[in-house]
């Protein structure tokens, strides 16, 4: 583990005061040693460069959003490898239907870990400060806990789920760092950017800006991955990490002006570093902009008629900042789980008392899953 100097935030600025050395380049940081800088620079020639994006799912995955949403919006379209897109699940436990996560798994999609509990965060919510000051070992509870569930009831090898995204894009600093390493995880998609940065290590000293009011990791984590959640440009140029936030407060769109939305957001980056673009997209979305569908579908046929632009997976993204490849040969590189699903539905009991049904690929656990008892014994 690297020492670091002691740290001052002045202006949310992370990392101001430590020492030179502290500091990365490429002389001592070589991604041969899976040691990246945190950069805005493209690894190869801008020109030659595939402009990558990823389709971000953040909620529990129901049945009904599965079969009238998301397979709707993805299963059929293709990347210019003539390969099936990729897209990034980071699922919570409670009402997520698991044989429906073995399917998208099947498909290749990625699985990611979004906590057990999933507790949200407002001004009005007790809750609100849960993720922010969590210690290590809740974290591990949270997310490892998570892990967990998804591979025994979802039939899923741990090795395939290697990714973060908390909710609401909340860190409790190297808290949460320390925890995802301590749990098996490679990478963490939660620290959003007001500049357009590419994937790194948090080895050495970042660059990304942390926000006032914000935890963000200080400390030196060798070989784990931050992939900076690049910030959307709303209206009057206001910036928001979720497709939603960005019409949070504009209901009456036409589907053209919300397809140019989402088609922007991609052509920004293309039209400069060709910094990798997350879209996080929430199904609340579609009741609060009733044109929200039909635009966001006819962005992504627009943008999958282009021939450098991938869909893919948060992991493909740091996999290829690893060896990267032209656009001649790239490829979207989906990788399938093929151990299969049994369909058991399940109705359990929650440690708090309440009810819950879950359906699961292996039989019935005694209990509810929950923090804990992720085995639900």
């Amino acid at each position: 583990m690297k020492c670091f100097a002691a740290v001052v935030v002045v202006l949310g600025l992370l990392g101001q005061g430590l020492a030179d050395t502290d500091k990365c380049d490429s002389s001592n940081c070589a991604i041969e040693n899976n040691c990246r800088c945190s950069t805005a620079e493209n690894p190869i020639d801008v020109s030659e460069a595939p402009q990558l994006v990823v389709l971000a799912f953040v909620e529990a995955l129901t049945s009904e959003l599965y079969t009238s949403r998301w397979s709707v919006l993805l299963e059929s379209r293709k990347n210019p490898d003539d390969s099936y897109i990729g897209a990034t699940f980071y699922v919570p436990h409670e009402y997520t239907d698991y044989q429906r996560v073995q399917d998208l798994a099947a498909i290749g999609f990625e699985v990611g870990v979004h906590s057990i509990s999933s507790l949200s965060i407002s001004s009005n919510d007790p809750h609100q400060d849960y993720w922010k000051d969590a210690n290590q070992s809740l974290l591990e509870l949270e997310f490892g806990g998570q892990r967990t569930i998804i591979s025994k009831f979802a039939n899923i090898p741990e090795e395939y789920i290697t990714g973060v995204m908390t909710p609401q894009l909340q860190l409790s600093g190297d808290n949460s760092i320390n925890a995802f390493k301590a749990q098996g995880f490679s990478y963490d998609s939660s620290w959003h950017s007001k500049t357009a940065l590419f994937p790194y290590t948090l080895d050495y000293l970042s660059g990304q800006v942390c926000d006032v009011g914000s935890n963000c990791p200080t400390e030196s984590h060798p070989g784990f991955w931050e992939a900076p959640i690049n910030d959307l440009a709303g209206q009057n140029n206001a910036v928001c990490a979720t497709v939603a936030a960005c019409f949070k407060n504009t209901t009456d769109l036409t589907k053209q002006e919300v397809s140019d939305f989402v088609y922007q957001q991609v052509e920004k980056q293309r039209n400069k570093k060709k910094a990798p673009v997350t879209l996080i997209i929430e199904s609340t979305w579609f009741d609060q902009v009733e044109t929200s569908w039909d635009g966001l579908v006819d962005a992504l046929d627009r943008l999958e008629a282009l021939d450098d632009v991938f869909f893919v997976t948060q992991a493909r993204v740091i996999e290829w900042l690893k060896d990267p490849q032209p656009i001649s040969n790239f490829t979207t590189n989906l990788k399938e789980v093929t151990a299969g699903c049994s369909q058991y539905s399940c109705t359990l009991t929650k440690p708090d008392g309440t009810t819950r049904y879950m359906n699961s690929c292996i039989p019935c656990p005694k209990t509810y899953p929950w923090l804990g008892n992720p085995e639900g014994n």
